[in-house]
């Protein structure tokens, strides 16, 4: 039976699991705004476009909200070179559609079990691993942070003035270090 001194709590930390979920992916959108279609779709040398690393956090986001669903999260299906990835203007749409979606998991949703598929080896060797909605929303919020880390840069290299807050991780705020300190 659950202890009712923690029922606050409880509710406190499945709450701030879709938050943090929609606010990271607030950050990506926010960043993609703010950036002309050339400067999403350059590619600096190196590296990979931002357009890129916006697909790769929108196929995270999609997937888990699917395997939400369906019981099985494959973050291995990609929409490689789709629009998100070429248009500005339809990743901004994709990501406030995704954002919304993310708003309709219900608290009750974050403890329902799922299955992780993952390939593993590049043979495409699978592991199959036990989760639940609210562990992989949460991954994929820091994912999203550790992508934003590398747009971020990426932007500013472009002479875009990004916010000082873009790509650090609640607990890197949290525990009060400011943007451009030592992580």
């Amino acid at each position: 039976m659950d202890d009712p001194s923690t029922a606050g709590r409880v509710t406190a930390a499945t709450t701030s699991v879709t938050t943090c979920a929609a606010e990271q992916l607030g950050q990506v959108g926010e960043l993609v705004s703010i950036l002309t279609a050339d400067q999403y779709l350059h590619r600096p040398r190196g590296a990979s476009p931002i357009a890129g690393h916006v697909r790769h956090c929108v196929d995270h986001y999609t997937a888990i909200l699917a395997g939400a669903g369906s019981g099985t999260v494959d973050y291995d299906r990609r929409t490689r070179g789709g629009p998100v990835e070429t248009d500005r203007d339809a990743a901004l749409a994709r990501l406030a559609h995704v954002r919304g979606l993310v708003g309709t998991v219900a608290p009750g949703d974050l403890k329902r079990p799922v299955e992780v598929v993952s390939v593993v080896a590049p043979d495409g060797s699978v592991a199959r691993t036990p989760s639940t909605v609210g562990r992989e929303l949460v991954f994929v919020a820091h994912h999203a942070v550790h992508h934003l880390a590398v747009m971020v840069p990426l932007a500013r290299a472009l002479g875009v003035d990004v916010p000082a807050e873009f790509g650090y991780a609640p607990a890197t705020l949290a525990a009060g270090r400011r943007p451009g300190a030592d992580a």
